[in-house]
């Protein structure tokens, strides 16, 4: 993807990257049916030639694919006590995000129903717990084309 964007963009153009880095990944308090199924999600990405650490990368994907003027910055989403509300609905979303893919991890045999259920009431508890701590970061590159 990287040499199609280089190939039609001109030289000097800039090129903006936004990758995750699913690694970073923190909830509290420790829900084991969420991490369970959250290390499913990621392993059944990678299978299917995905990347869920390319975030990370990105710095180097774009030298090699002759992009200059390459940086990076970590980006983060870190949810407590100082914004509940924001915790709240950012949990939420993270919710109905896992379970877009309930139902090809558990045709692929990644996780049972019963795991996808258990994630969502984990998911809710932690939603509604007072000192619930929600923690994700992500990747933004900049890089030139020549």
């Amino acid at each position: 993807m990287l040499a199609e964007v280089r190939r039609t963009l001109a030289p000097g153009s800039v090129v903006y990257i936004t990758e995750v880095m699913n690694s970073s990944f923190l909830l509290d308090p420790y829900s084991p049916n969420v991490w369970k199924y959250w290390m499913a999600f990621n392993d059944f990405q990678y299978e299917q030639g995905g990347d869920p650490f390319v975030g990370a990368k990105l710095g180097n994907l774009l030298l090699a694919g002759g992009y200059r003027d390459v940086t990076t910055q970590i980006k983060t989403f870190h949810f407590d006590n100082r914004e509940p509300a924001r915790r709240k609905t950012m949990i939420a979303f993270w919710e109905e995000l896992l379970l877009s893919a309930a139902d090809q991890l558990i045709a692929a045999g990644r996780v049972t129903a019963e795991v996808v259920e258990h994630m969502r009431r984990e998911m809710r508890q932690v939603q509604n717990d007072p000192n619930a701590v929600f923690f994700y970061a992500f990747v933004q590159a900049r890089a030139v084309v020549y």
